[in-house]
């Protein structure tokens, strides 16, 4: 049995301002025909289909699009929701995806074994995948940093919680069939790129075990961390990654789906497979001595760039951007090196900064500088909530 494993389409994403729906819709059909060539029997999709819990058309038409085509094809196809997607919107869909061959987990259920699907091949052999959705973490960690409590025991919890989840899921493997589980969570080991979403310290966050996932897993189809990766702790188990460089800490990898060959009780084999689409994003560093020269040897690069520049104190940095983007008009965002503002990295701390600074700084990492229109918005509903909590009990502001 052939299988391709995917992971983190992340359709709808804006980089820097920057819409990258269009390559990410080439990466998706790029997925397709690679099905069709390798001779794929089934394709599992372990989480993150898109951006954002209320995608744009054009995000919500590029993995429409990616699962009809797969349906042409004749492949059946198994997903989850990840931590970016809306579970109740995709579970919504789950009966006009099944149309199309999708077999959409996306929340947990009182009986379990809606999490595990079975899939026949043409040559009548059968996958069983257990299929676990992404389970949020953040409001178990608040209650019990609220509560004083010991963060370390929620973890463990929660890493209990996930193995007693893995095992009653796993109880519907056969020995017949080709087992795999597939989940949008963090394994030990994983190691980040540098998307913002998993650069949070590995070591405070929630994860779970190899040794947990249940005997008779063949292969474990992860989501959740874009580097591509294999972690082989007690199961065969990997994160394809994103299927385009998300982000600027993504730049340099080289993006994959993983392609499983495997018989019922037998080891999985793992190839990786290259993807050509999306452009490339590059990080370059400069000193304001040699800004416009390395600028000028950067004309040709056809991908997306961040420029960060360093320059001896007491440099006059003014206009700074405006130099940049006029020698390279495409350059998605320009820094100062933290060394030249003789102070702590701006991305490296949050005290101090009002909730509009806060707000600022994301929506610039986002999408780009944040709009007057904007900014009034947000204004204007600070002072609404300010009101309404100034508001004596039993009156409505």
């Amino acid at each position: 049995m052939r299988v391709l494993h995917t992971a983190d389409f992340h359709a709808g994403r804006i980089t820097r301002g920057y819409d990258r729906t269009p390559e990410l819709h080439d990466a998706l059909q790029e997925i397709a025909g690679l099905a069709r060539t390798e001779r794929a029997d089934a394709v599992l999709v372990a989480g993150d289909l898109f951006d954002s819990v209320n995608p744009s058309a054009a995000a919500e038409g590029a993995v429409f699009e990616f699962f009809l085509r797969l349906k042409e094809l004749g492949i059946p196809s198994v997903a989850i929701a990840g931590n970016h997607d809306s579970a109740s919107r995709l579970a919504s869909l789950r009966g006009l995806l099944g149309w199309v061959g999708v077999q959409m987990v996306a929340e947990l259920s009182a009986d379990l074994s809606n999490l595990s699907r079975t899939l026949e091949t043409k040559r009548g052999e059968r996958l069983i995948v257990g299929a676990i959705p992404y389970l949020s973490e953040r409001r178990i960690l608040k209650a019990a940093d609220l509560l004083g409590q010991d963060v370390g025991e929620w973890r463990q919890k929660y890493r209990d919680g996930m193995g007693q989840l893995m095992r009653a899921v796993g109880q519907s493997y056969q020995p017949g069939a080709v087992n795999m589980m597939m989940l949008h969570t963090t394994l030990d080991g994983a190691k980040p790129s540098g998307q913002r979403s998993i650069v949070l310290d590995l070591n405070k966050t929630y994860t779970i075990t190899g040794m947990q996932v249940p005997a008779g897993t063949q292969y474990a189809a992860l989501g959740h961390v874009h580097k591509p990766q294999e972690l082989g702790e007690g199961v065969r188990a990997a994160y394809p990654g994103s299927i385009i460089q998300l982000d600027f800490g993504e730049g340099g990898e080289q993006k994959q789906i993983n392609l499983i060959e495997v018989s019922p009780g037998r080891p999985a084999q793992l190839t990786a497979i290259a993807l050509a689409s999306g452009k490339e994003l590059r990080t370059l560093r400069v000193t304001h001595a040699d800004l416009e020269r390395k600028l000028d040897e950067a004309r040709s690069f056809q991908g997306l760039l961040k420029v960060v520049v360093s320059a001896p104190a007491g440099t006059a940095l003014a206009g700074l951007k405006e130099s940049v983007l006029r020698i390279l008009p495409g350059v998605l965002a320009v820094e100062l090196d933290a060394a030249s503002l003789g102070t702590v990295a701006p991305l490296a701390t949050r005290e101090g900064l009002s909730r509009l600074e806060l707000f600022e700084r994301y929506y610039r990492e986002k999408r780009g500088e944040l709009p007057a229109a904007v900014r009034a918005a947000f204004e204007e509903t600070q002072r609404a909530v300010s009101e309404e909590a100034r508001a004596p009990e039993g009156v409505q502001a």
